[in-house]
């Protein structure tokens, strides 16, 4: 199953067409997204967190922790399954033992993102290592595969007031070291996606949240994007009616509670039962103290 889902992960990225990601956190909802008609899923690191500690995403979540989800979502259907694999947790040596987990737990594909974390003390919140710190820690993923059908992108992040040359300096060192494809996070600029299509010969992948207009399927298509993720509606969609059937549930023994977020939405939700606001005093009080 496990050389299948590979094989037809690798026929998708070779593929002229862009296709639509599900997200999936769970052997169900795995299967469910291969059942419907789905080509390809991702286990993204922020819903692992919740799904295993119900923790935001603010690398708690551990290695061991991300591959046993990855293994039992993987090995519940023959959907091709991406991993959203952070930054490797850690330097190029913790890279090699994340691409040597993932690669065992059946995964076709593996993302390694070029941002710093945990988040630096008294650093921003979404901060970049240097270039070649991350094309070490790409060779060192490549060197580590076993399996050649076993997908390693490079992940980076368009971030808010970054140059668009210092994007693509890092498309280009990306695609010279050898790996299989990109992943670009929050791009929300058509022309940006354009400069980066012919900077590169690799296919891409988008990660986008809400309504980003990047172009019609052809427009896509054309730009080299195979894959694109809108976010995670359908974990956000199952917190929700989780707690809608609990509260009907309680309201029928105790008729006269008091209905908390009637109209809240999944995003309140996720943010309440993490524990957002906990966790987000921590950081102020111990990461981005004021000084």
């Amino acid at each position: 199953m496990k050389k299948t889902a590979r094989r037809r992960m690798r026929a998708l990225l070779d593929d002229n067409q862009c296709i639509p990601c599900a997200s999936v956190f769970d052997p169900m909802s795995a299967r469910m997204a291969e059942d419907i008609g789905f080509q390809t899923g991702i286990l993204g690191g922020s819903v692992t967190s919740l799904m295993t500690l119900g923790v935001p995403d603010i690398c708690q979540l551990t290695l061991s922790e991300l591959v046993e989800q990855a293994r039992r979502v993987c090995r519940a259907s023959a959907l091709p399954v991406i991993v959203d694999g952070d930054n490797g947790y850690g330097n190029a040596l913790n890279v090699v033992r994340t691409v040597e987990a993932l690669e065992y737990a059946c995964a076709s594909l593996v993302t390694l993102e070029d941002t710093v974390l945990p988040r630096a003390y008294k650093g921003s919140a979404q901060q970049l290592i240097p270039v070649d710190e991350a094309c070490s820690k790409l060779k060192a993923a490549l060197q580590t595969r076993r399996d050649p059908e076993f997908a390693i992108f490079a992940r980076t992040h368009a971030l808010p007031g970054q140059p668009v040359d210092a994007i693509l300096e890092r498309v280009k060192a990306y695609s010279a070291t050898g790996i299989d494809g990109l992943c670009i996070f929050g791009l929300t600029d058509k022309d940006v996606l354009g400069q980066i299509a012919t900077s590169t010969h690799l296919p891409l992948m988008l990660i986008t949240y809400g309504e980003v207009d990047l172009g019609n399927q052809q427009m896509l298509t054309d730009n080299k994007v195979r894959i694109r993720l809108q976010g995670h509606l359908a974990y956000e969609a199952a917190v929700q009616a989780t707690y809608r059937s609990l509260q009907a549930l309680h309201l029928r023994h105790h008729p006269t509670a008091e209905l908390r977020h009637t109209d809240a939405s999944a995003k309140a939700l996720i943010s309440e039962y993490s524990r957002q606001s906990h966790y987000d005093a921590l950081i102020n009080d111990y990461v981005t103290p004021d000084n």
